[in-house]
């Protein structure tokens, strides 16, 4: 497989479970690296049953991760990369939903790389 991009995960991306569901296959081990400019923040599960249900049910999570651009000082995010194709970044796009946009970030490593952040603010 050609892969088009990097995507840095911080959240549930990370988890093989939910990469199955998404991608459709297990992304790997990734390489870890960190991401600076942002703060690690959560917001709630909407509805268990309209987010992806299988999923929530996988991750058992109440609050999903999201990424906060901030001007201050705050300690880098950690995450992995992953190489994922241009078909890929589209399913995580529908399974990131309107709460999240995909910006293109330099990592601490100086990777480019696609990452999810919260679409306002």
């Amino acid at each position: 497989m050609t892969a088009g991009s990097l995507l840095f995960a911080y959240g549930t991306l990370q988890d093989p479970a939910v990469q199955t569901a998404v991608f459709g296959r297990d992304l790997g081990p990734g390489a870890p690296d960190r991401l600076s400019g942002f703060r690690l923040s959560h917001i709630p599960v909407e509805d268990p049953a309209i987010d992806d249900p299988q999923i929530t049910a996988e991750t058992g999570l109440t609050h999903y991760p999201i990424l906060i651009p901030t001007p201050d000082a705050a300690p880098p995010v950690p995450g992995r990369l992953y190489p994922v194709t241009p078909a890929e970044l589209t399913a995580a796009d529908a399974y990131e939903g309107e709460a999240y946009r995909r910006v293109r970030v330099a990592t601490e490593a100086g990777v480019e790389a696609w990452v999810y952040v919260a679409a306002e603010g």
